[in-house]
């Protein structure tokens, strides 16, 4: 009889050996086909129940973030996350086993010495999931720590129980004991517990589906306004302090505390739409879609390689720049429109082109490719797209958005004299853009928030006295409804600048018709990188 079968016969007897493991530590691993096989089957069997609870929390926290999601997104989380933790936990397990292996004199020989391990192998494999939460742009709300920290404390004890049971066989050949809570496979509840709590990641997907709303019907008080307004994004109040020409064309500029949002997509669609971001729905600037699915995810960890890299490259998802289908409401110009006031729309985010029915939209997909990545020129395009609606159509709203002061201050990696230049000539295109704006007898009302990583406060001037100072952004939608004389929602944060703050106000101004998907724009795609929006 061979000393391998003498061993494992020795082993059998004493009663705490099966499925072949006795024979790992007697065989060579450089040249037994057994020693692989048994170490596959032990580290495949752990990796799947790890990863079956640890793409838990992930998929969790991504469905809360980015909600609502259909079925088809949850369960792309869903299979994403678990294949990628499926081969880290492998290769994890393989790695210990491989240390036991060729380090024979560090033996798990009590209870105590195989928990502390096994804690800490658990901390370091769970060690990416602290990563990927903290590198969100936005901290954990209350609700999602609480939960989000639950399912991770459940992650790494389960883990813990995993890892010990793979260490213990990888070692038992020196223990030559099973602890007591080995004794018994757990293997079926941890299943049937991994099956549950992935059931109950798909009950949102159910229960929150978007309806689209009929616009309700509103009582309007009509004016002869006629009021543009330009939106430059990078502008703060020390900058417009310092341009004292700007400053003195407009009525009493006004510094403000910033617009809360990750995103100049969605600090804008805020201020575009008077709602905040849960109503709008707009937050990324780029965001991925899982094949056949109809939601974009926009609220990503910036460390999060699985869905950002490894999704797009095996064809499981897309990345893509902002399209117009993710809002759930309608912009101000859109709003006005929709009740016969004609009204132009030039380069907001998530806006799509649209001719025709009182209201002409120009959006950033017919901008920003024009622009072969030159942020000045990116102004001067919707500048020129403004006048032309101005002089042809002569709406009596219009709005604009220009971007070029904070992708030069804040976005391109220029020295400081170029960025100084460029900034200047941003600024300088600003001025001219209101000047000219006034020589067509229209009303101005200016906006300005800081970029991203910018500081400074926001700031508000017009052309037009306001009966009350602005105390925050959310003001300019209310104000521009009043100026109209059309009724604020109860849904807008903000009041308006010049009717009375005890106005009664409808419940909505309703959700916006959900759109088709749309193709990816490579031209567009690319420009957002070559001006630092994606990177």
């Amino acid at each position: 009889m061979s000393e391998v079968e003498s061993l494992r016969l020795e082993l059998k007897a004493r009663g705490y050996l099966s499925h072949g493991i006795e024979r790992w530590f007697a065989l060579d691993p450089w040249s037994s086909r057994a020693f692989w096989t048994e170490l596959a089957l032990v580290a495949l069997k752990a990796a799947t129940l790890i990863a079956a609870f640890a793409a838990l929390p992930m998929t969790a926290i991504m469905v809360g973030r980015n909600f609502p999601l259909g079925g088809l997104e949850t369960l792309g989380l869903y299979v994403t996350y678990a294949a990628a933790w499926l081969v880290a936990a492998f290769l994890f397990v393989v790695g210990c086993a491989l240390i036991l292996k060729l380090r024979p004199e560090l033996p798990i020989d009590t209870p105590r010495t195989l928990l502390a391990l096994s804690f800490v192998a658990a901390a370091v494999l769970l060690s990416p999931l602290a990563l990927w939460w903290w590198r969100f742009d936005a901290a954990p709300s209350i609700p999602e720590w609480m939960f989000g920290a639950s399912l991770s404390v459940l992650v790494f004890l389960i883990t813990s129980v995993v890892i010990a049971a793979a260490l213990l066989s990888f070692s038992i050949y020196e223990v030559k004991r099973i602890p007591a809570f080995h004794q018994k496979s757990r293997t079926g509840p941890m299943i049937a517990a991994a099956a549950v709590l992935v059931a109950l990641l798909f009950v949102p997907a159910y229960t929150s589906r978007e309806r689209a709303s009929t616009p309700p019907m509103v009582v309007t008080s009509p004016t002869l306004s006629r009021f543009v307004l330009i939106a430059v994004d990078g502008l703060t109040d020390e900058i417009l302090e310092s341009r004292p020409g700007l400053a003195n064309s407009l009525v009493r500029p006004t510094a403000l505390p910033p617009l809360a949002g990750e995103s100049a997509a969605e600090r804008w669609a805020s201020l575009g739409t008077g709602v905040p971001t849960e109503l709008h729905g707009v937050r990324g600037i780029e965001g991925v879609r899982f094949r056949g699915g109809s939601h974009m995810l926009q609220r990503i960890s910036r460390a999060d390689f699985v869905l950002m890299q490894v999704a797009p490259a095996v064809g499981l998802a897309r990345r893509e720049p902002l399209p117009p289908t993710v809002r759930r409401r309608d912009y101000v110009a859109e709003i006005l429109a929709e009740r016969g006031l004609p009204s132009v729309s030039i380069n907001w985010w998530a806006t799509a082109d649209q001719h025709g029915g009182g209201l002409h939209v120009t959006g950033p997909e017919s901008i920003f490719p024009s622009s072969g990545g030159d942020a000045i020129k990116v102004d001067a395009l919707a500048k020129a797209q403004l006048l032309v609606n101005l002089d042809h159509r002569q709406p009596r709203f219009a709005a604009v958005y220009l971007p070029a002061l904070d992708v030069v201050l804040n976005r391109l990696p220029l020295d400081p004299s170029a960025r100084l230049a460029q900034s200047l000539r941003a600024l300088e295109g600003i001025e001219d853009t209101i000047a000219v704006v006034r020589g067509r007898h229209y009303g101005v009302i200016l906006i300005g928030l800081p970029g991203d990583g910018q500081r400074g406060h926001a700031v508000l001037a017009s052309t037009q006295a306001w009966n009350r100072p602005p105390e925050t952004a959310w003001d300019v939608v209310p104000t521009l409804l009043d100026l109209f004389g059309f009724p604020l929602s109860s849904e807008m944060p903000g009041h308006s600048l010049v009717g009375q703050a005890s106005s009664p106000r409808i419940p909505t101004y309703g959700d916006r018709a959900p759109g088709q998907a749309t193709p990816l724009n490579e031209e567009y795609y690319e420009n957002l990188k070559s001006l630092g929006y994606i990177r």
